[in-house]
């Protein structure tokens, strides 16, 4: 049975760019089958879905976050730059696994209630948090973080990882290789990392230039800087997701898009715990850049949507120039640009025929929503996480009329509310 979304708004973020005011997404499986005049698609025996007073578009793309620590919410507001090296938080050690199993089922529900459909996530005890992410419905890359500190047990849960779910980005889950950041790897780890990244297809998935105190690690190993550390260890490739580039230099972003690596940009965060953020005028359009929520301590919202709202305005004061980092350009990252960065973007990333049904379908009865002059300005500027209507991914409908399908949105808030009463940090 197909199912046949009829008579929406649909923002297909195709290589066009179409606007289809009303128009029906035909759905069989996990795939977009057919995008045709509205009332035209369905067929006797189909499940269909009244999108007439709805916008339908792709479903959201994080290309970076640590959806386990949703727990660490609240826990460090308002802290001096100093205060995060190492990039941990008081009385962390108390935290069991379960703690990080609760919150990474309770942050998956809160970001498809977003209207996420896809997260590049990483974090240590992959191999215990990657199932849950699993079980949830959404589509992931996942990525245990490997250190020099832990190297040899870290590579042994890494292929661990890419055995059970593979690199290929077809699969709703799959594994990436994540060193931590480019002070805590010796450059014989990063080499590592990229050689078995080019024998195994993975993704590489890495912090970079986020901090003060990590340029200044890697001058002292004798690099003239973060592009230079990434080039000298056969990472400046278009398969590296650098997140955040902070503290890159004029002169190394003049010559980022020479390499062609991806960014996954997470303004929020940067903003929280270092003051600053990317200029993402000067590289977007010009190397692959996706928008990312970082970790609920540095980021307390999971809301991709107002990401690409704060991203849009600090990127045109910045700039010093109101005209950049327009409205479709920010659709864009929100969804095709961020799943370029992912590398699925013939997977997903905008509604076509032949692409997978990751979709958001918004409440265009919700008074944020309206007018409607121009849907695509009011998704970034306007509409908010309580205009999800319906969210899919692979064709599977996860939230229906605002309400997981797969979780109870009340009994994982209460769960996770009295874990955090049973923490010492509480």
């Amino acid at each position: 049975m197909a199912i046949v979304l009829a008579g929406g708004a649909v923002l297909t973020v195709n290589t066009a760019d179409d606007f289809l005011p009303a128009a029906d997404v035909r759905i069989d499986g996990a795939q977009i089958v057919g995008i045709g005049a509205a009332n035209s698609l369905a067929r006797p025996g189909d499940q269909v879905i009244d999108c007439s007073e709805a916008l339908v578009a792709p479903g959201l793309v994080n290309v970076h976050t640590h959806a386990a620590t949703a727990f660490f919410r609240g826990l460090a507001d308002d802290r001096p730059r100093a205060f995060w090296a190492g990039y941990s938080v008081p009385g962390q050690e108390t935290f069991t696994l379960e703690h990080y199993k609760t919150s990474v089922r309770a942050a998956c529900a809160e970001f498809l209630l977003n209207g996420v459909t896809c997260i590049a996530d990483r974090l240590g005890e992959m191999q215990h948090i990657a199932p849950v992410i699993a079980e949830t419905g959404i589509r992931a890359i996942v990525g245990h973080t490997i250190t020099d500190h832990r190297a040899p047990a870290d590579w042994s849960t890494v292929e661990g990882l890419l055995e059970r779910f593979g690199t290929d980005p077809a699969a709703r889950i799959s594994a990436g290789i994540a060193p931590h950041a480019l002070d805590t790897c010796s450059d014989a780890l990063l080499k590592e990392c990229a050689r078995r990244a080019e024998r195994t297809g993975a993704r590489v998935f890495i912090h970079v230039a986020q901090s003060e105190s990590e340029v200044a690690a890697i001058h002292a190993r004798g690099h003239a800087g973060a592009l230079a550390c990434l080039a000298a260890t056969g990472l400046a490739a278009s398969n590296t997701v650098a997140a955040h580039a902070l503290y890159l230099s004029a002169a190394e972003l003049d010559a980022w898009p020479d390499y062609g690596i991806p960014i996954a940009h997470c303004p929020a965060s940067n903003l929280k715990i270092e003051g600053r953020t990317l200029p993402l005028a000067r590289l977007v359009d010009r190397v692959p850049i996706g928008l990312g929520t970082d970790w609920t301590v540095t980021n307390n919202s999971m809301d991709l949507l107002a990401e690409a709202r704060l991203a849009a305005l600090v990127g045109k004061m910045q700039a010093d120039d109101p005209t950049v980092l327009g409205v479709r350009r920010m659709v864009r990252m929100l969804t095709i640009d961020g799943a370029r960065v992912l590398g699925i973007d013939a997977l997903a990333g905008s509604l076509e025929a032949g692409k997978r049904a990751d979709l958001a379908i918004f409440d265009l009865t919700r008074l944020e929503t309206t007018p409607a002059h121009d849907l695509a300005s009011n998704l970034i500027y306007s509409i908010s996480p309580r205009a999800v209507r319906d969210v899919m991914v692979d064709g599977q409908l996860l939230v229906r009329s605002g309400k997981l399908v797969r979780d109870d949105e009340a009994a994982l808030a209460w769960k996770h509310r009295a874990l955090g009463r049973g923490s010492s940090m509480t």
